[in-house]
C-alpha cells in the first residue's frame, strides 16, 4: 500500500499534468488560426504574399477577439498587400477556420491587418513590436 506521502505527490503531479494540459486547451484557438494563416500562406493563394504571421489570442483562451498580423517581407509589399491582399486574405482566412472546427461567430470577429519585417525590426524586434 502506497504510503501517504506518495499518494500526495501523484495527486500533485496529476494536478500539474491537469493544469499543463488546460493551459494547451486554452491555446487551442490561437493555435488553429496560427496554422491554418501559415496554410493559407504556403498555398500561394493570396495575390500578393505574406511571409509569416503572429497571432494574438486572448488570455482567457476564448475564440473571441483573436487577432492576426500578416507579415510581409518589406514595406512596399506590406503596403500593396494591404491595397490589393488584405480583404481577400482576411476573409478566406475566417472561411477556413470555420472549416477546421473553429467557432463561425468567432470567427466573424477575427480581426487582421499587416506590417513589414523592416517594420518589426525598426519597432525594437518582435516581442517589442507586438506587445
Amino acid at each position: 500500500m502506497p504510503s501517504a506521502g506518495m499518494v500526495s505527490q501523484r495527486s500533485r503531479a496529476a494536478d500539474r499534468w491537469r493544469s499543463a494540459d488546460s493551459m494547451t486547451s486554452d491555446f487551442r484557438w490561437g493555435t488553429l488560426v496560427a496554422a491554418t494563416a501559415r496554410a493559407l500562406r504556403d498555398s500561394g493563394e493570396c495575390i500578393v504574399p505574406f511571409v509569416e504571421c503572429e497571432v494574438i489570442p486572448p488570455f482567457d483562451g476564448s475564440p473571441d477577439g483573436i487577432f492576426v498580423w500578416f507579415i510581409c517581407d518589406s514595406a512596399t509589399t506590406r503596403d500593396e498587400f494591404r491595397a490589393r491582399a488584405l480583404p481577400y486574405a482576411t476573409g478566406r482566412l475566417r472561411t477556413l477556420v470555420v472549416e477546421a472546427g473553429f467557432p463561425a461567430a468567432a470567427a466573424e470577429a477575427v480581426r487582421t491587418d499587416v506590417t513589414s519585417n523592416e517594420e518589426i525590426e525598426s519597432g525594437g524586434g518582435r516581442f517589442n513590436f507586438f506587445r
